[in-house]
């Protein structure tokens, strides 16, 4: 098992390097630019352009600029900032004065990393994949210790239903139902603070992985129950 788990962990180097170049290129390939603004407000001039390019980099070819985000670049005093790999996500083009990590990982004055926007994000996913691992597995040993039962029909039922509608379309449902109809929760949380305003986005975001675990634990189950049985009867 742990070496399963390392051999992942090592996986997700290249994928996460071949995934951010085919973004960084992609991004450069689309037409436009970050100064690009509406057509009927006031344009940035061609002066105003150059050194905004100069400023963060983008005046250097595309290699150069690739090389600069993934490992590093030196400044114009001949200091070296390290990139990507150094966890600098470089500065922010729309909030000036301030870099794309601060603006993710620094919660507010007061506040723990976890009222941080990157801090929302891993609250909701660890309370969706807690729920998913909760109630998938016991649903699955049940589903396979009850097969074809109205159990193992319900719960087969409501894993289809998990695998194959989207969650926009689960999330659509749950509000409607709810929100609209039963009033039990808000469909724009006044505050994050209580605990029962993450119950509804912890069901959409973890639905889908509740329905597979439910599944890969029925098939496991179901597999091992008839060794399991007769074991016990020898």
């Amino acid at each position: 098992m742990l070496r399963y788990l390392i051999k992942r962990l090592l996986w997700m180097v290249p994928v996460i390097l071949v995934v951010s170049s085919i973004t960084f290129f992609l991004m450069h390939s689309a037409p436009g630019g970050p100064w690009d603004r509406d057509p009927n407000a006031r344009q940035v001039d061609a002066i105003t352009q150059a050194r905004l390019n100069e400023y963060y980099g983008l005046d250097k070819p595309m290699w150069r600029q690739y090389m600069a985000y993934m490992i590093g670049d030196t400044d114009k005093e001949g200091k070296f900032v390290c990139g990507l790999i150094c966890g600098n996500l470089g500065p922010s083009y729309r909030q000036r004065g301030r870099t794309v990590q601060d603006i993710l990982f620094k919660p507010p004055t007061d506040k723990s990393f976890w009222y941080s926007r990157f801090g929302y994000s891993l609250r909701l996913a660890l309370i969706s994949l807690t729920m998913a691992i909760v109630i998938g597995v016991p649903v699955g040993i049940i589903s396979a210790l009850k097969r074809n039962s109205i159990v193992d029909y319900v719960s087969l039922f409501i894993v289809t239903l998990g695998i194959s509608v989207p969650n926009f379309v689960i999330a659509i449902f749950l509000i409607i139902v709810f929100a609209s109809w039963l009033h039990l929760v808000s469909i724009v949380p006044t505050s994050w603070d209580e605990f029962d305003v993450w119950i509804l986005p912890a069901v959409v975001l973890g639905f889908n992985t509740l329905a597979r675990t439910a599944r890969m634990t029925r098939l496991d189950a179901g597999s091992a129950a008839p060794g399991l049985c007769a074991h016990g009867a020898g």
